[in-house]
């Protein structure tokens, strides 16, 4: 739950987000922002931490400044290696949860990820500068399940992996979206809402569909005279 196998602790772990996490109106946003960054790795300044967020993991995760985290998200840096990093200015909408699972989750500066995404990693997921990710989309980087055994349940195959996913800067993405693992979605991109994302999508392209491909380039991107 912590990042560290302490007692002490653990307990004041429980005091703080027990006492303060639920804590209403603008008092308790001022005792997060106080207290809060007691339980994480590091933090920069200005953080805002809406109610009930669950941190599990806070020894591993690190907040730059001016990050803002809205009511109901779970931030789960689980296992030996597991590691989130929110750089400045990024902002985490309600409901939306943030899984590394031994593996890396890093969000780049100015971005802004909408209510009830997920984003979910047991290899790496990287996401860029100044990206959007719309409401309700899935980032899944790795966590695939290995199933080539038929003696024994899938849920015991352990995971395989192709790589994680990974979002570089200037992207946007629609909402209901779902990335598969092994995805690169280049600068400048634009994927449409309800797309399903299993192939690499070039720089400055405009993409959608289930799958997602290109459609058209973004303009001042690609050879647009081919379209």
């Amino acid at each position: 739950m912590i990042g560290r196998p302490r007692l002490g602790a653990l307990l004041y772990y429980e005091i703080i987000t027990g006492i303060f996490g639920n804590l209403p109106g603008m008092l308790g946003y001022w005792l997060r922002r106080r207290l809060y960054p007691t339980i994480l790795k590091s933090c920069g300044k200005n953080l805002i931490i809406g109610r009930n967020v669950t941190i599990r993991g806070g020894m591993k995760i690190r907040l730059g400044s001016d990050v803002s985290i809205d009511d109901n998200v779970v931030i789960d840096a689980r296992g030996k290696n597991g590691c989130i990093v929110i750089e400045r200015g990024t902002l985490i909408s309600r409901n939306t949860i943030l899984r590394a699972r031994n593996a890396t989750i890093i969000i780049g500066k100015g971005s802004d990820i909408g209510t009830n995404c997920i984003l979910a990693t047991d290899s790496k997921l990287k996401v860029g500068k100044n990206v959007l990710i719309a409401a309700y989309s899935y980032l899944c980087a790795g966590g695939n399940h290995n199933y080539d055994r038929s003696d024994i349940p899938i849920i015991q195959q352990g995971f395989i992996s192709k790589g994680g996913v990974i979002i570089e800067d200037d992207v946007w993405i629609g909402s209901h979206t779902m990335i598969m693992d092994g995805v690169c979605i280049c600068k400048g991109s634009i994927i449409g809402t309800h797309s399903l994302v299993n192939i690499d999508i070039p720089e400055g392209s405009i993409a959608y569909g289930k799958p997602a491909v290109r459609q058209s380039w973004r303009p001042g991107f690609g050879d647009e005279s081919n379209d």
